[in-house]
């Protein structure tokens, strides 16, 4: 592996409507992909207990953003909802029986190259179909700084079927 592959440092986080999404503000804690696989087990009496191979049965990613910047638009995001028109107000109206998919939108998180997020698209990471999931804690406490934390979930865009993009996805 060469010095120039390996990285560090935060990203830009985007969210809404693809090529109009909106920046979500500061982060704190560092964003955090999960990527899972989910497999089952092919077995055959001829090679015992232990599996001969594995078939996917499902893949996912859930994606850990914790916001710094404490606004009525992010906690509105977080357990989606909307603000007023007032910007004022985060009513919890009930949402029992809406389908996440419907809430769904393109997250994108482009790194920080030399201080700035970068322009390139080589540097992005898009997940079309990405939905809050409405789960996060809130501390009001005399020392710590109040964290925003919005954990998505990414569904397969039903047009395309994909779940992701690495890089360039004009590319495909």
């Amino acid at each position: 592996m060469a010095l120039a592959d390996m990285e560090l440092g935060p990203c830009q986080v985007l969210f809404g409507d693809e090529d109009s999404e909106a920046d979500l503000g500061r982060t704190q804690g560092g964003v955090v992909i999960t990527w899972e696989t989910d497999v089952a087990d092919i077995l055959s009496d001829q090679y015992g207990t232990r599996p001969e191979d594995q078939a996917v049965v499902g893949m996912g990613a859930t994606i850990k953003v914790p916001l710094a910047e404490n606004t009525k638009t992010n906690w509105a995001l977080a357990l989606n909802q909307s603000v007023s028109a007032g910007g004022n107000l985060v009513e919890g109206a009930s949402i029992i029986g809406t389908k996440m998919y419907t809430q769904a939108n393109s997250l994108l998180l482009k790194k920080y190259v030399a201080g700035s997020p970068s322009s390139s698209r080589a540097d992005w990471v898009r997940f079309p179909k990405a939905a809050a999931t409405g789960n996060f804690t809130s501390t009001f406490d005399a020392a710590g700084q109040r964290i925003i934390e919005i954990t998505f979930i990414a569904f397969p865009d039903r047009t395309t079927n994909d779940l992701y993009y690495i890089g360039d996805e004009s590319e495909s």
